[in-house]
C-alpha cells in the first residue's frame, strides 16, 4: 500500500478537496458545496452503519440511495440531492486516479430527476425599493453609495454575487464602456456598463479614496466586501419592506434575465451576458417571460 492508502478518512478528502481546487479548477463554491456533501454523507453512514470508522471506498449504491431517501424526508431540494450525486462521484473518480479502488459502481449511478421551477422574477418597482430602502438602514454615505450600487449593477448586467465581489476597481476605472467577468470555472465574459452605473461606479470608488484596498467593493475595514454582507442586507431590506423572502442577491440575476427575456426575446444574448456555458441552462427565462405575460393576461383581462 502507498502512504496515501493509509491516508485517514479526512486526509483523503482535504486531498480531494486541495485536487479539487488545484488540478480541477473548481470554483469556491464548487468545493465548498462539493465538501460540504462529502461530510455529510459520512455522519449520515455513521449512524446508518453504526459505526464510527467509515471506510469511503466500500460504499455502495444501496448506502447512497438510503441518503437519498433521508435527505428526501429532511425536505431537502432534488437538485441539492442531485448534486451530492455528483460529489460522491468526483471523490470516487479521485480515488480511481490515484489507484486506491477500481472503477466503483457508484460512478454509473443516474442522479434522481430534478423537479424543474421557474425562479421567480422580482419586479422592477420592488428592486427600485430595495435599492431606495438602503438610505434607511445604513448611516455612512460611502456605505449607502456602496451598497446602492452594488445592487444596480447586479440586477443591469445579471451578476452572480461573487463575480461582482471579485472585481477591482482598475476592472471599472477606465473608458471602455464594458467590463470583464471572471465566472464559473474561471470563465470570462465581457458585459456592457451602461454610462449612469459606470457613473455612479465612478462616484462610489472617489468616496472609498481612503482605503488603498484594490477591491472595488469593501468592507468600513477596507477589505473586500463578504457575500455575507450582501445577504444580510437585503434581508434587512426585504423584513423593512414586507417583501418576499425568496428575494435574494441571486434572484436579481434572475430578473435581469426575466426582465430581458420579456423585452427582447433574444435568447442568445442573455445566454452571453450570464455567461451561461449551455443555451438550455438559459432556456428556462423564455418559460418564466411567457408565465408572467400570461399571468398578467389572466389579471388585466376584461
Amino acid at each position: 500500500m502507498t502512504e496515501f492508502q493509509h491516508a485517514t478518512l479526512l486526509n483523503i478528502i482535504n486531498q480531494w478537496e486541495e485536487n479539487l481546487r488545484n488540478a480541477k479548477a473548481c470554483s469556491q463554491n464548487t468545493v465548498e458545496a462539493y465538501v460540504f456533501d462529502i461530510k455529510s454523507l459520512v455522519v449520515f453512514l455513521q449512524e446508518y452503519c453504526q459505526e464510527t470508522n467509515i471506510d469511503i471506498t466500500k460504499i455502495t449504491r444501496q448506502d447512497i440511495r438510503s441518503w437519498f431517501l433521508f435527505r428526501m424526508n429532511k425536505n431537502i431540494s432534488s437538485k441539492t440531492i442531485a448534486r451530492g450525486l455528483s460529489s460522491v462521484k468526483s471523490l470516487m473518480a479521485f480515488l480511481v486516479e490515484k489507484n486506491i479502488i477500481d472503477a466503483h459502481e457508484i460512478l454509473h449511478m443516474k442522479p434522481p430527476k430534478i423537479k424543474k421551477s421557474l425562479p421567480r422574477p422580482v419586479a422592477i418597482e420592488q428592486i427600485n425599493s430595495i435599492v431606495e430602502s438602503v438610505k434607511s438602514l445604513k448611516k455612512t454615505d460611502w456605505i449607502i453609495k456602496r451598497d446602492k450600487i452594488l445592487l444596480v449593477f447586479i440586477y443591469s448586467v445579471g451578476l452572480r454575487i461573487n463575480e461582482a465581489l471579485s472585481l477591482n476597481k482598475s476592472d471599472i476605472l477606465n473608458d471602455a464602456n464594458f467590463v470583464d467577468i471572471v465566472g464559473k470555472g474561471g470563465k470570462l465574459r465581457r458585459v456592457p456598463i451602461l454610462p449612469n452605473i459606470k457613473a455612479l461606479l465612478k462616484e462610489y470608488v472617489c468616496a472609498i479614496e481612503i482605503y488603498s484596498s484594490e477591491a472595488l467593493f469593501v468592507n468600513k475595514n477596507g477589505d473586500r466586501l463578504g457575500a455575507s454582507s450582501v445577504q444580510k442586507l437585503l434581508q434587512k431590506s426585504r423584513r423593512m419592506l414586507g417583501l418576499s423572502e425568496q428575494i435574494t442577491p441571486h434572484a436579481l440575476r434572475h430578473s435581469c434575465a426575466t426582465h430581458l427575456m420579456e423585452s427582447s426575446g433574444d435568447l442568445r444574448s442573455v445566454q452571453e451576458l450570464l455567461g451561461h456555458a449551455s443555451i438550455s441552462s438559459t432556456q428556462i427565462y423564455t418559460d418564466v417571460a411567457k408565465k408572467y405575460i400570461a399571468d398578467v393576461y389572466d389579471r388585466c383581462h376584461p
